[in-house]
């Protein structure tokens, strides 16, 4: 017999269709977010966003007579017609998912509206009451996958890779993401430059091209790799078709592969991102949940090998020769006396081998990479206050408008502020290594206000001096661990040299701005002893074997009576 499913079941089945992660329904919010206009969007999860997820965002919010609307199936204010899809979303289907997977809250104010509107809604029930509320969206989602024993770190590295991935197709949106109340990621609205930072690693984004190019109403505008970095799998490469993350069709491969030609051995890929903005009639999209699915037209797919190829046009794609390696009383010394490494290989894509002449040297490259950053912004800070790009208003406490006043030579050489009202300044210059974290700046300012540690002064020639303690480094610290390349991120020979090269130029290499060790050291002559041997290998002779020493840490295996 054919019937109707109930509806507890049609809301299992619009769950599961929609939601395998916490990253699908930060990803289906945010596209709400996206879709509503917004510019700042904040990110938080409790739990791995198991216990508890958070979207907040500043779009055009929904009114109070449509929100119970927006949690029943198939019910949006997007979808007019199937063939001029001009938003993210438009299935409907995503908050009354999440009904069915958790306890829902959304509380919403149109700007226009006096006063907001908060929804909460669970199951079959749904309950709707006005409320004081902000212009734009707050949804709140508790308790996902109840009882399924998910892992709250996975849930989270999911969450990461997700909101780099949406940075680099979205990079004017200000966004920022907190785990257990701390912040993970702080991104301005940057630009495109800064997203691939946070998505490819500080190394790999200063060597990717510019690709811009328009016609018509196709345009084209993205970073690629030269022949220095390359993948033999296509991963690394994210294509965005209107602002909608989309899997690489095949004709784009091709595309791609005929732009580099000879520049990428056979079957190999470059990385970077791709941002198609295309007319509608131009691709065709798969209706399907997921949404990633795209065809283009021959015209895109033409349109896009001539940008890629104009754009390799006139740059210097030549690749560098290896430097021969001088005898090493001859090699120059570096500033902390570490010799100069040789890249061999990277293991688990978190640490790098290399050698200098009889040892082999094991490197943590996200420590590395962080004292590097580390101590690019300490010189950086010491070139004084620039103006920032837009004012920013401080509230400060009466006991902090006291320091102020009492304080104001010493933070000159920091900061330029002005009076803006009762209890608040108008900061308008600060770092320039600051100038990317809004965010982060009032607290700084009233930090340093403080004067934590005293680590921050001014010098009698007016510059800023940075002591390596108390605020500062701490600050410092925290600021290098943000774009720093992350241990599992895959790195060629070429990063691998180029990170080793900039650690050799470091002060302090030996540990990073925390006071992790960057780098371990094993000499042959621990090797020989390990294996029993009386001499190294060279020149392909092989040297005698001999017995174990007693001093081994091993326990010797006991002996047979």
């Amino acid at each position: 017999m054919i019937r109707p499913l109930p509806p507890e079941l049609r809301g299992l089945l619009a769950r599961g269709e929609v939601l395998l992660a916490v990253k699908d329904a930060v990803r289906e919010l945010l596209e709400n977010a996206l879709d509503a206009g917004a510019r700042r969007v904040r990110v938080e999860l409790w739990g791995g966003g198991l216990k508890r997820l958070v979207v907040e965002d500043d779009g055009e919010g929904i009114p109070l007579e449509d929100l119970p609307l927006a949690v029943e199936p198939y019910a949006t204010s997007k979808l007019q017609d199937l063939e001029d899809l001009r938003t993210l979303g438009f299935r409907g289907q995503a908050l009354y998912a999440l009904r069915q997977a958790a306890r829902l809250r959304i509380r919403s104010r149109p700007r226009g509206q006096l006063g907001g509107g908060l929804l909460l809604a669970e199951g079959e029930r749904v309950e709707v009451r006005p409320v004081p509320a902000p212009p734009g969206t707050r949804v709140e989602v508790e308790e996902l996958f109840l009882g399924e024993g998910r892992d709250p770190k996975g849930e989270v590295r999911g969450v990461l890779d997700l909101v780099r991935r949406y940075l680099l197709h979205h990079p004017r949106l200000a966004l920022a993401l907190f785990v257990e109340g701390e912040a993970r990621l702080l991104f301005p609205g940057a630009g495109l430059r800064e997203a691939a930072r946070l998505a490819f690693g500080q190394v790999l984004a200063e060597r990717l091209l510019p690709v811009e190019a328009q016609r018509g109403e196709m345009r084209l505008q993205g970073l690629l790799s030269g022949p220095q970095a390359s993948r033999t799998r296509p991963d690394g490469l994210y294509l965005a078709v209107n602002g909608r993350p989309v899997a690489l069709p095949e004709g784009v491969l091709k595309a791609v592969r005929r732009a580099y030609r000879e520049l990428l051995p056979e079957g190999h890929y470059p990385l970077g991102v791709l941002n198609l903005s295309l007319p509608q009639g131009a691709f065709r999209l798969r209706l399907d949940a997921r949404k990633e699915e795209v065809a283009l037209s021959q015209e895109a797919e033409a349109f896009l090998g001539e940008a890629l190829a104009e754009a390799f046009r006139g740059q210097n794609l030549a690749r560098a020769l290896p430097e021969p390696r001088p005898l090493l009383p001859l090699s120059p010394p570096t500033p902390s006396g570490l010799p100069r490494l040789r890249f061999l290989a990277q293991f688990r894509e978190s640490y790098l081998l290399a050698e200098a002449g009889d040892t082999l040297y094991v490197v943590d490259q996200h420590a590395a990479h962080e004292r590097i950053l580390y101590e690019d912004l300490l010189k950086r800070a010491a070139e004084g206050p620039k103006p920032l790009p837009r004012p920013l208003l401080v509230s400060l406490a009466p006991e902090e408008e006291a320091l102020l006043q009492a304080g104001q030579e010493a933070l000159a050489g920091l900061f330029r502020w002005e009076p803006f009202g009762p209890g608040r300044v108008r900061l308008l210059m600060a770092p320039a290594f600051l100038h990317p974290y809004p965010l982060l700046l009032p607290e700084v300012f009233k930090e340093a206000l403080r004067g934590e540690g005293g680590s921050l002064k001014v010098a009698p020639s007016g510059l800023t001096k940075v002591a390596p303690s108390g605020l500062t480094k701490a600050l410092l610290a925290r600021l290098a661990c943000l774009p720093a390349v992350k241990a599992g991120h895959p790195l060629g020979e070429a990063q691998g040299q180029a990170l080793l090269d900039a650690l050799l130029a470091c002060e302090i290499p030996w540990v990073c701005p925390h006071g992790r060790p960057v780098l371990l050291a094993l000499k042959e002559e621990d090797l020989i002893r390990r294996f029993g041997r009386r001499s190294g290998a060279r020149g392909g002779g092989e040297a005698r074997p001999r017995p174990q020493e007693e001093s081994f840490p091993e326990a010797p295996l006991p002996r047979e009576p």
